[in-house]
């Protein structure tokens, strides 16, 4: 019986890397046929305002994104299925220190600013989001040198009172937050880091997230409230392969994961289109559909009922109403695709417009009753309730192999 259990573990562990190869290989091939853009060095990616809860009220927030040189799973893996932030790297150059110092002193300066008549302060921001399509605390990415001099100008602004940065969780250690923390301490520091999924098999087939060891996770955690710096998780909902009850439920269960772990918040992250990625490859075969608005609130309604408690730090990624200050976003996405979806989780053309108004009103209150100041809509919610009832008999593994194919 031992003999057997091993063997069917073993075939199991086969298959499952066949299934991540396959995966790889045609994100990779995907990614072979991604334009080059090439984008001046000292300008910014991004620069926009939006609203934000902190501190028990609704408080504008500056999320600025950096050109950078690009997450280094994309160049080495393929990087995630979901994602093509990369779009936005030029692949042909490295962005140097003195080019994020540039881009930096930009906004500082108001040089960066290209909306008109706009008198920019990041004094006047309480929050501030300092991203680089990758990780903030990978040095392949972007120099010690270059966040060292960002933080120490943070440092400088009294108004500003959370600082916001990204991260795999094997780049946060006790060096790169020791870099920050000697030339910081005007605020709080958080550090979101890409989960996607407690549950082994989805992170790797699903997310393509390349983090076998979730040990990483946990001594992030340890690591950060070592440093006083806050935790923050980006769960992925709804990755393909998923039908969309399992995503559903996996977000949950991942969600009630991470906050037993420690982390201090999360933030859910609806599945949307880039082009280039796997995830928008599958639609375009008619194999992926995004996540129904719907789910968002069976996901929050779901923590809540098995967490018990009567407030949790729960953020739904991307709807915020923005003023684009600096960018591309806006300008056309045929035009310039290089960070930003061209497609979003939806309902339908009746109801999504509400839906997400609803979803904006809760990121700014946390409160999980503007999830429902919706009606349920005669056209599309009782689509949303039998698509929860579809279910695929077979594994993730048996679904990658049916799509993608077998390369033996």
């Amino acid at each position: 019986m031992k003999n057997y259990l091993i063997s069917k573990a073993h075939l199991y562990n086969k298959e499952k890397e066949k299934a991540k190869k396959l995966v790889e290989n045609k994100i990779i091939e995907l990614r072979d046929t991604t334009p080059n853009i090439r984008f001046e060095h000292n300008k910014l990616a991004e620069l926009e305002i939006n609203k934000f809860f902190y501190n028990s009220e609704t408080v504008d927030r500056v999320m600025i994104v950096l050109r950078a040189n690009g997450c280094e799973h994309y160049k080495k893996n393929g990087g995630c299925s979901m994602c093509s932030h990369f779009n936005g790297t030029d692949r042909n150059a490295l962005i140097t220190t003195q080019d994020y110092i540039e881009q930096w002193e930009s906004i500082i300066n108001g040089t960066g600013i290209e909306k008109e008549n706009s008198s920019f302060d990041i004094n006047d921001y309480p929050v501030v989001c300092v991203y680089n399509l990758g990780s903030l605390l990978n040095e392949n990415e972007i120099s010690k040198e270059a966040v060292q001099y960002i933080f120490e100008s943070l440092n400088k602004f009294e108004g500003v009172k959370k600082v916001i940065i990204e991260s795999r969780a094997e780049y946060v250690t006790d060096d790169t937050l020791k870099n920050i923390k000697n030339v910081y301490n005007n605020g709080i520091v958080e550090v979101g880091i890409g989960v996607e999924s407690t549950n082994k098999e989805i992170r790797e087939i699903c997310h393509h997230k390349g983090l076998d060891n979730f040990e990483y996770i946990e001594k992030a955690i340890d690591t950060l409230h070592r440093y006083n710096f806050k935790a923050l998780a980006y769960i992925n909902f709804k990755p393909i392969f998923l039908t969309e009850q399992e995503a559903i439920d996996d977000a949950i269960q991942t969600a009630i994961d991470c906050f037993k772990m420690g982390f201090d918040a999360i933030s859910i992250e609806p599945t949307s289109l880039q082009n280039y990625s796997l995830a928008n490859h599958l639609y375009e075969m008619g194999q992926y559909r995004v996540p129904w608005l719907w789910s968002i609130r069976d996901i929050v309604k779901g923590i809540y009922e098995q967490m018990n408690v009567n407030k949790l730090d729960i953020r739904l990624g991307g709807y915020f109403d923005e003023e684009v200050l600096s960018g591309s976003q806006g300008v056309g996405f045929e035009e310039k695709n290089e960070i930003f979806p061209h497609m979003t989780s939806l309902n339908c053309n009746k109801c999504s417009r509400k839906f997400i108004e609803c979803i904006k009103n809760f990121n700014m209150t946390y409160d999980i009753n503007a999830l429902y100041e919706i009606e349920n809509c005669d056209r599309c919610y009782k689509i949303w309730q039998d698509t929860k009832e579809i279910k695929d008999s077979r594994s993730i593994i048996e679904r990658v192999s049916d799509i993608l194919g077998d390369n033996d």
